[in-house]
């Protein structure tokens, strides 16, 4: 996984870079495991991410968080929502889809 994120974050066109996290976030999702996911949400908060893919992918991840087991579920919205905090005004739309579905 950390390998993929290298790549990803490697990629220099903003297009190619979201495709490729979504796809990583695919596999995530599909996988349903909670370190995953947990991994994802942590990477695409850092700093090797621009604010602007952040937000998209948070925006596709809270979308797809659905698809997890419903024991998961709020297990990884209730994450996503503690390792947001430090950034809330950066992710204000993001947190509402999460609340307001998961928790």
């Amino acid at each position: 996984m950390e390998s993929a994120f290298v790549s990803a974050s490697a990629i220099g066109d903003q297009r190619q870079k979201i495709e490729e996290y979504k796809h990583i976030l695919s596999s995530v999702i599909a996988s349903n495991d909670i370190v995953q996911a947990k991994k994802f949400i942590d990477h695409i908060l850092s700093d090797d991410v621009p604010l602007v893919v952040s937000r998209q992918l948070l925006q596709t991840f809270a979308q797809e968080l659905g698809r997890l087991e419903p024991e998961n579920q709020k297990e990884i919205a209730h994450y996503t929502l503690r390792q947001i905090q430090p950034r809330v005004v950066s992710f204000e739309e993001q947190v509402l889809v999460i609340r307001c579905r998961f928790v």
